[in-house]
């Protein structure tokens, strides 16, 4: 046997070993999971919500999260210096949008209306109170607690005018070692927060 022909034989086991590693590991390749937050509006536990007695228009954003975790999978922390990207579970959409919905959903709820909106919105539109929100953590680890670190400012006369500048340290305890449980935990963090700003915003209102 040449030396040719004794390469090309090892050349192709080769190929045909990992083409049939290829074939046997397809089957057990582990699939993604995508994961959203919640509003209120899918969890009635809690909900506290009083009629409004004015017709307030209520704009939610721009809201800005820190980079590291806008983005499409979920990342959890390690320690304190150390973040994981987890590959097989990921937001169902981007987590910025996902962000700003859920907390108009659930001023909406705490105000009973529906005159709540979410940045951006036309410029003739009359804002009576515009929410922003800078998230400089929100993050956890599974089966751990989660955390978010927010300031938040509420704004009148079409952004010329600030009403209230907030920062708002909040937490939550997972219940499973999950990152279902762990983004159950995050839309209870949302929720929190969305109870501070609806309560401002009342408090200012009357």
């Amino acid at each position: 046997m040449g030396p040719m022909i004794f390469r090309l034989m090892v050349i192709g086991l080769c190929v045909f070993t990992a083409m049939l590693g290829g074939c046997l590991g397809g089957g057990t390749q582990q699939r993604a999971k995508f994961y959203v937050l919640n509003s209120l509006y899918s969890s009635k536990a809690g909900i506290e919500a009083e009629t409004a007695k004015h017709g307030l228009v209520i704009g939610v954003g721009p809201v800005q999260l820190p980079q590291y975790v806008n983005r499409p999978q979920i990342v959890t922390r390690t320690s304190r210096n150390e973040l994981n990207v987890a590959d097989f579970a990921r937001w169902g959409e981007p987590l910025g949008e996902n962000f700003a919905r859920v907390l108009a959903e659930n001023i909406s709820v705490l105000f009973s209306t529906d005159r709540v909106i979410v940045y951006p919105w036309r410029r003739s539109t009359q804002i009576d109170y515009q929410v922003l929100v800078d998230v400089t953590r929100f993050d956890g680890a599974v089966g751990g607690d989660v955390s978010m670190r927010a300031r938040w400012t509420l704004l009148g006369d079409r952004g010329e005018k600030v009403f209230t500048k907030r920062n708002s340290r909040l937490s939550a305890r997972t219940d499973a070692r999950t990152y279902e449980a762990l983004v159950a935990a995050q839309s209870r963090m949302l929720v929190d927060l969305s109870r501070e700003i609806a309560d401002e915003i009342k408090a200012l209102s009357k």
